[in-house]
């Protein structure tokens, strides 16, 4: 778990997450349009896609004006040095600020057969942390995570998954003893991976987060080169309760792509909280015992707005009853078997 000396108030507000602002956080209200461009995937339906860039100065600003703490951004999302402009131009103080990395890993499949970066040397993941930290201009952030299990590269893989997986935990280790970062976690891990990580001799350090995609009803999180699924539509519930078992908490990214925003009776929750549609799916998130990653929209005009309204979700007097959780836990994912 996170100590709550790491989390000064992140541990209570979402993070603001660099490559997710602009692909997957969708309003409850305003034009169609405006709900499409924020609801998308970031693991979208082709590589082209996934590798999308805008600009990180978009976000960035209007989020940390309206009390975010956490920024979240990766090597292969290619907005690090973006981040670090846009941090400077805020002026905001370093420690007032709970910075999250990625070392690419088995993540890197998503990008191609040309970009594998699972390796057994654990110098790897530290080499790439410290190009993050060049990149961002900083010296240390707080929380850096494998992007993704080397199982995710299917039968590119060169060597095996399971033992590149903790030779790059390995390397994350030194990499928090040596202090390049706070706390070390990993991201689309399912419980086959992180029992095995677990159980790995070399593995001294437990991982403080495991960062996965959730939501109400979205997408199959699966590989588009290699076929691999690391776990079906919505909300990966053994993963879930794994996590909570042996106290890594558990991250939810992709929460508005997957937020049933015309369903009829999750608008009728929000009117009755006097909230908005999406405010109801983070609050379900939140519920479930996760934290967020999330973002503003690519909508300049609009991004403060959408600061607001998420960080809206964390009012101490908005909770959702036991019945309306059922009811949202039981709605079915629409895009059964689509690979994201």
């Amino acid at each position: 778990v996170l100590p709550q000396s790491l989390l000064p108030t992140a541990s209570r507000l979402p993070v603001f997450s660099a490559r997710h602002a602009f692909a997957l956080h969708a309003p409850a209200r305003g034009r169609a349009q405006d709900q499409g461009d924020r609801a998308r995937s970031p693991h979208a339906d082709n590589v082209a896609r996934h590798v999308l860039r805008l600009d990180p100065s978009v976000g960035v600003a209007p989020w940390l004006a309206s009390g975010g703490v956490g920024i979240d951004t990766a090597n292969d999302y290619h907005d690090q040095p973006a981040i670090a402009t846009a941090l400077k131009a805020t002026g905001a103080a370093r420690d007032k600020i709970f910075l999250t990395t990625k070392v690419p890993a088995g993540v890197a499949a998503l990008h191609g057969p040309s970009k594998l970066d699972c390796s057994l040397d654990p110098q790897r993941a530290v080499d790439v942390l410290k190009e993050n930290l060049a990149q961002l201009r900083m010296t240390h952030v707080d929380l850096v995570l494998l992007h993704g299990p080397c199982e995710l590269q299917g039968t590119a893989a060169a060597v095996d998954p399971a033992k590149a997986n903790a030779a790059q935990w390995q390397g994350m280790q030194m990499a928090l003893s040596s202090g390049l970062t706070r706390a070390i976690g990993v991201s689309n891990y399912n419980v086959t991976h992180l029992e095995a990580l677990l159980a790995a001799p070399t593995t001294r350090v437990k991982p403080a987060v495991n960062q996965c995609q959730m939501s109400i009803n979205g997408s199959a999180f699966c590989s588009p080169e290699t076929g691999v699924c690391l776990h079906g539509p919505g909300h990966d519930d053994a993963t879930i309760a794994f996590c909570r078992k042996h106290n890594i908490t558990y991250e939810a990214y992709d929460v508005m792509s997957g937020c049933p925003f015309h369903d009829a009776r999750l608008g009728a929750i929000a009117r009755a909280h006097g909230m908005s549609a999406a405010q109801v799916c983070f609050r379900w998130t939140l519920q479930r015992g996760a934290i967020l990653a999330t973002g503003t929209g690519h909508n300049a005009t609009k991004a403060a707005l959408h600061s607001k309204d998420d960080l809206g979700t964390y009012d101490p007097n908005f909770e959702l009853t036991g019945e309306e959780m059922a009811y949202l836990d039981g709605i079915r994912p629409q895009r059964e078997g689509v690979r994201t």
